[in-house]
């Protein structure tokens, strides 16, 4: 299971990372082991567990705790070896806590552990006995054994002299939900210094007062509530005193820190989802065991395979199988191999679109979810990728899923999903309808719900509309027949599969489509030309309020699905619907009824939140947002190119399509802009539109200045040739002196411009330089610097490309000749001139322009550096005040030595800029420049100290994120010429109004290179 950073309740001691351990102590440590296998020896389904609630809900109990603790929650899969591993660990836990399943045989009694492909293995009282033997001491204070049948086993780690064990009688099993129940109590109790005795107590009493238990049928009373027989399952052991508290190692600040559900983008869990469990075995089965790296699921639309492709993904998650992450890429309506590229990159965050260099040494498992419409589209293209990635990456894993079986020309395992059996289709119907209690008389339910099991024929949508159905119109099972026209078994048995299951989906979708509201009916059919899904604030731009609450209507009768990937709310239509959604669609009410409205919430909301997000630097979000709504937006865009008309003289097809222009990429991956353009000025023309016109010829202009358009895969070879870049660097004593010359290698693209000059136009190369992603600790530490850089805080930041050198006076002209996007620059502002200096006198707001300019021409997304991005490059991996060491001289950057920093020694002051690169020394990174000669402008607000600042590398932003409406001052780094040492430090930061142009100030630019857009 993926562990995250802490998860913290203030206040915090930045400083306390981790509880302090003593050698052979108890440390306030939670080690849960949890098991969770598919199968049985025999092949038999296990009964699933809810493992991530427990443990969710312990965390949120320990966060909840009203003074100071200090605890880490470990969890680990109990596997036989896990078990030896952990028990015999020096530092023992303060609680060893097993979730999962018992077992009972005749007076033998052992714990359901699992294997690495998921089978059960059952580890027997003995194994328990001999793994805790041989202990120096206990092996913890207390053990919680949350498994049926366990008493038993209570006796191994009693013997190894465990104060306090709890388990659940011999000759009983215990729910789920009162394991769960118990659990958070008595954490609860324990952290709050109540006896073992008084804890135990209390979550017997939480077990009795349950509310979920009190719902449940008692079999013994025949009467509702189980919560005392529940209860009284729990035993304390030994037979001894437990009136003592748990010795907890007292804390001056509240930390918790427990496993997070992350490096992954797909959800926790189906709750609804059930069985498929022999389907899951064999695909871990298959990872584990065969030489296979790729492996194939087919079936018929709507049969379940991206379901099971998720319970795949979620199983191998919990266990942590895959160290750099699972991620699921959802190609549905998808027909480029440039588009997937672009997903997956944006994804990943990789830093280009080169993957297989990119993934290269990654462990990674990758879900390629519904490939049809590309194998259809680009079939070539497809196996090609596919075949070069697992040529190349080694360490790669790919499940697909597609309705054909995709065997041509690649070493691909397949695995053909079908439907679901009786007893899994009745578990389906369960978890979707009313509880049973609504179904009619106990007599005739096996007679009605056998032919409703035939009749589903383990169809997963209509299993699930029927139940939905069921549920909404609050009938019984006998009224849920008769309105499904079920005919007797001897007549579903007359029909072939095919013929079943085109029926139980048709009439399960016509009967639910019946009980819709009127607004429910307008709006299910409109479902078919949202491709990419229909968003909570479209449906609310199209529709209003009713458009919401149809959407909500359909999710109850299961006739729409919520989206688990998109960064919104929105809900896409089953693929099996999508053919009866457009048999609904009435000629008055097609795509030209409601296009107009849609272009409208594309025109005014979506492009202004793209644009201030890429602004923003935030390109993550901004290419998400164009790729989870690009299918709809190139469908209303060519409506729009042929159809929309306009009284206002406003074509908004034409202005998304110029605004958007810049990121097409993220839209058509592999479709030159100008194409849509040159569509989109028609459009302009014909409807009149003079600002949208001349929007498209500036975008137009622009692009066609620039290099021949490139596909994806032609810029992944390119920046698959990233060259490399050797450097010197430099450690110097506490006196400035230097100690160690070393070479390194780094790795860098060179962007090149052209510059208007009187010799002609001349190549000017901009050189940005790889800077790998990681973690630092921001900002100076005690006994360092000014209350502006302080509380120290771990930062990750990602992957990026940054200037090789400060942006020079050469490179400033060469991009004040391109078209302005939203402010003049003047071309020569400098006051110490040299085309190899850095340019300063230039504000922030003429930095910004600059980055947009570059980002325009260039195609790529340049901006300023966050604050985060600039101290992470300059420290490369140091923690001294300087990359250099404990100080740095004059002969090392260009700043005023007239003051010295630490021990170091004054030196010769030069009284103005230097050409950059001159002292021919770097960081680890290979940056220059970093200290001194010009302070450099970086993107965030200013603000006074670092408490609640971003801890993702992100630019630090108050309320208003416009770039051009900023009235904050901002911040700079990396101090100047005319500045002492102590303000160049790493940590060092300085604020100025951002239209000041002094003749110290200067810039260097950042490219996130996986979000090209060329």
């Amino acid at each position: 299971m993926a562990v995250s950073k802490i998860a913290k309740k203030v206040p915090l001691n930045p400083r306390l990372e981790k509880v302090p351990k003593q050698e052979n102590s108890f440390s306030n440590q939670i080690l849960i082991l949890f098991s969770a296998p598919l199968l049985t020896e025999e092949l038999s389904p296990v009964e699933n567990l809810s493992l991530q609630e427990e443990i969710d809900a312990i965390a949120s109990v320990l966060e909840d705790i009203s003074h100071p603790i200090a605890v880490e929650i470990v969890v680990k899969v109990a596997t036989s070896q896990t078990l030896q591993d952990v028990l015999s660990h020096r530092v023992k836990p303060l609680i060893i806590h097993f979730i999962g399943h018992g077992m009972r045989d005749q007076d033998n009694t052992a714990l359901v552990l699992e294997d690495e492909v998921g089978i059960t293995r059952y580890f027997s009282e003995e194994e328990l006995a001999i793994t805790l033997s041989n202990q120096k001491q206990p092996p913890c204070q207390l053990a919680l054994l949350n498994a049926c049948h366990s008493k038993k086993l209570a006796q191994a780690f009693i013997k190894a002299g465990v104060f306090h064990v709890i388990a659940i009688n011999a000759e009983d099993k215990i729910l789920d939900v009162a394991a769960r129940c118990f659990s958070r109590r008595l954490y609860q109790a324990l952290f709050d210094q109540d006896s073992v005795t008084n804890s135990f107590s209390l979550s017997r009493n939480a077990v009795k007062l349950d509310d979920k238990l009190i719902k449940l049928f008692n079999s013994q009373t025949f009467q509702q509530g189980i919560n005392f027989d529940e209860a009284f399952k729990f035993r304390l052991l030994p037979q001894t005193d437990h009136n003592q508290s748990l010795i907890i190692e007292p804390a001056d600040s509240h930390q918790v820190i427990y496993p997070q559900w992350l490096n992954t983008n797909i959800p926790r869990k189906d709750p609804n989802f059930v069985g498929r469990r022999q389907e899951i075995h064999q695909v871990i089965k298959e990872l584990v065991e065969s030489d296979k790296r790729c492996i194939a699921l087919h079936g018929m639309g709507g049969i379940g395979k991206t379901a099971l492709a998720y319970a795949i993904a979620q199983w191998l998650h919990e266990r942590d199988r895959y160290k750099d992450g699972i991620w699921f890429i959802s190609l549905r309506d998808t027909d480029s191999v440039g588009t997937l590229i672009t997903k997956v990159t944006q994804s990943l965050e990789l830093r280009s679109f080169a993957l297989e260099r990119e993934l290269r040494n990654s462990r990674v498992f990758l879900i390629l979810d519904d490939l049809d419409k590309l194998i259809e589209k680009e079939s070539n293209e497809l196996i090609k990728l596919l075949n070069s990635l697992l040529e190349q990456c080694p360490n790669l894993r790919l499940l697909l899923t597609c309705r054909d079986s995709l065997v041509r020309d690649i070493d691909c395992r397949q695995q053909e999903v079908y439907s679901m059996g009786a007893s899994e289709t009745r578990e389906i119907f369960k978890k979707y309808a009313p509880s049973q209690a609504q179904w009619g008389d106990d007599d005739d339910l096996a007679e009605d719900f056998n032919p409703l099991v035939k009749f589903l024929d383990g169809y997963p949508l209509p299993i699930k509309l029927a139940a939905s159905y069921m549920a909404e119109t609050q009938c019984t099972l006998k009224m849920l027949c008769e309105d499904l026209d079920i005919e007797p078994l001897s007549v579903l048995d007359s029909y072939s599969t095919e013929e079943r299951k085109e029926r139980s989906l048709r009439i399960t979708l016509e009967r639910s489509f019946e009980m819709l509201s009127v607004e429910g009916q307008d709006i299910f059919p409109l479902l078919a030309f949202f491709p990419s899904g229909l968003s909570r604030d479209l449906a609310m731009a199209i529709r209003g309020r009713s458009g919401n609450k149809a959407l909500m209507e359909l999710l109850k009768f299961s006739m729409a699905e919520k989206s688990s990937t998109a960064s919104d709310w929105r809900v896409t239509l089953p693929e099996p619907a999508r053919t009866y959604a457009e048999s609904k669609l009435e000629k008055a009410r097609g795509i030209d009824y409601f296009a107009p409205q849609v272009l409208d919430f594309y025109n005014g909301n979506l492009c202004d939140t793209v644009i201030k997000l890429f602004g923003n630097g935030d390109e993550n979000k901004g290419g998400q947002l164009l790729l989870q709504d690009n299918s709809n937006l190139i469908l209303f865009l060519e409506w729009g190119y042929e159809h929309e008309m306009s009284s206002e003289k406003i074509c908004r097809s034409t202005r998304i399509t110029a605004s958007l222009s810049p990121y097409w990429r993220w839209i058509e991956a592999n479709q030159d802009p100008l194409v849509r353009l040159h569509l989109a000025l028609a459009a302009a023309q014909r409807n009149q539109d003079r600002v949208g016109e001349d929007l498209v010829i500036n975008a137009i202009t622009t692009f066609s200045s620039r290099e021949v358009f490139k596909d994806v895969q032609s810029l992944g070879q390119e920046s698959d040739q990233l060259k490399p870049l050797e450097f010197k660097a430099v450690t110097v004593n506490r006196r400035g002196e230097i100690i160690e010359r070393e070479t390194k290698l780094a790795q860098y693209f060179t962007e090149t411009l052209q510059s208007p000059s009187p010799r002609g136009i001349l190549g000017i190369t901009l050189d940005m330089v790889a800077i790998p992603g990681g973690t630092f600790m921001m900002g100076s530490p005690e006994g360092e610097g000014y209350s502006s850089e302080k509380p120290q805080h771990e930062v990750k930041v990602q992957p990026f490309f940054m200037g090789k050198y400060p942006v020079t006076q050469a490179d400033w002209q060469a991009v004040t000749s391109l078209p302005q996007i939203n402010r003049e620059l003047k071309p020569d502002p400098s006051y110490s001139k040299g085309e190899n200096r850095p340019v300063e006198k230039v504000s922030w707001f003429d930095a910004v322009e600059f980055c947009d300019r570059l980002s325009q021409y260039t195609g790529k997304s340049y901006r300023l550096p966050s604050e985060a991005e600039w101290e992470y490059a300059c420290r490369a991996g140091t923690t001294t005040p300087f990359h250099f060491g404990e100080t740095i001289t004059s002969e090392l950057a260009n700043f005023n030595p007239n003051y010295t920093y630490g021990a170091g020694l004054k030196g010769r002051y030069r009284k103005q800029t230097t050409e950059v690169g001159s002292f021919e020394v770097a960081s680890a990174f290979g940056l220059y420049d970093m200290y001194g000669n010009v302070w450099e402008w970086c993107l965030d607000d200013w603000h006074n100290n670092y408490e609640d600042a971003p801890i993702d590398g992100s630019a630090w932003f108050n309320d208003n994120n416009n770039l051009s409406q900023k009235k904050e001052n901002a911040v700079l780094w990396g101090g100047s010429w005319i500045f002492f040492l102590e303000s160049c430090r790493s940590a060092s930061r300085y604020d100025l109004t951002r239209d000041a142009r002094n003749f110290y100030i200067g810039f260097r630019v950042v490219c996130v290179v996986g979000r090209i857009l060329q």
